[in-house]
């Protein structure tokens, strides 16, 4: 345990400065949190929550909860929504809150492009009181040491575009916050993130759907990458993986998920992360639940069909 302990510390850095976005395994089923260009993506009221614990073996190891809900409004061509993210790792607490606003342009009743703007705040609190640093008189600590928490504004941007079985999305968190290295950055703060998405429906007979995804993410001190193939049979459940890795080996994993349709209204997820990086000696991996709720609104014939499995 000395030896994870060590590794831990380790990857800190990486942690606190390269990885402020929280990484979720099953993030492509509620993009809002990183795209504000998907607010409003159905014809429903969506709700979304998901719950992750990573690292399964370390103490104090990252815990993530994350609140998605969403609406679109056909009088304003817009969809309007809410994003909560609560995010521990150690001696650090990180809660994100943003209201997101999409405005969708209409091609036909099976695609249109959406341009997303949020704005929020980024809550951060370190727990200098069990911090423990390698060198006693560390300056770049002890000049944050005075400051418990901080409270700063938060924007992202985003661009989506889809039709019935095609899938495009770029997007940037952290808008306002910008490093040109890792010296740069403020403790409180995040770097800016840059996101760019794709996936894809293909028919495979009549019961079953075969969706592959690919994901890149930059977040200007490494970019980690992602590719999945999901299968859903009959409209009831799913299941699939995913491999995930960073251009340093530190997050490198293989990503089993499975799900299942309650009822036409409410689905639920679970994804299983096996570290095949560093981490693999030490953690027996990461744990995820999704529950995902959608609420008819009547009358969802608005001249557009959204795709089912794209929200």
């Amino acid at each position: 345990m000395k030896k994870a302990l060590v590794l831990l510390l380790a990857l800190l850095p990486i942690w606190v400065y390269g990885q402020t976005d929280v990484q979720l395994s099953q993030q492509l089923f509620s993009r809002v949190n990183y795209n504000p260009a998907a607010t409003g993506a159905s014809n429903y009221v969506n709700v979304f929550l998901l719950a992750r614990q990573q690292w399964i073996g370390f103490t104090d190891a990252p815990r993530t909860q994350v609140l998605n809900a969403h609406n679109y409004f056909e009088s304003i061509k817009s969809g309007v929504g809410l994003s909560i993210n609560n995010d521990k790792l150690g001696l650090i607490n990180a809660i994100n809150a943003k209201l997101s606003y999409a405005y969708h342009i209409h091609f036909n009743e099976n695609s249109y492009l959406s341009l997303g703007l949020s704005g929020g705040i980024l809550y951060k609190k370190f727990d200098w009181a069990n911090a423990i640093p390698e060198q006693a008189n560390d300056p770049t600590l002890d000049s944050y040491r005075d400051k418990q928490s901080e409270i700063n504004p938060d924007f992202d941007f985003g661009i989506e575009f889809n039709t019935k079985n095609f899938q495009l999305g770029v997007s940037t968190t952290h808008l306002n916050n910008v490093a040109k290295s890792i010296s740069d950055l403020k403790l409180f703060q995040a770097n800016r993130h840059i996101y760019i998405y794709t996936k894809y429906i293909f028919d495979a007979g009549r019961q079953w759907k075969l969706v592959p995804t690919l994901m890149g993410v930059n977040n200007e001190n490494t970019f980690s990458f992602e590719v999945n193939g999901m299968a859903y049979y009959r409209e009831r459940f799913w299941f699939g993986a995913s491999y995930r890795l960073n251009e340093k080996a530190e997050s490198e994993s293989v990503i089993g998920m499975v799900g299942l349709f309650i009822t036409d209204f409410l689905r639920l997820g679970y994804s299983y992360d096996f570290n095949v990086g560093a981490l693999k000696k030490y953690s027996s991996g990461s744990h995820e639940i999704m529950l995902s709720l959608r609420l008819s609104k009547g009358d969802n014939n608005y001249g557009r069909k959204s795709p089912r499995f794209f929200e």
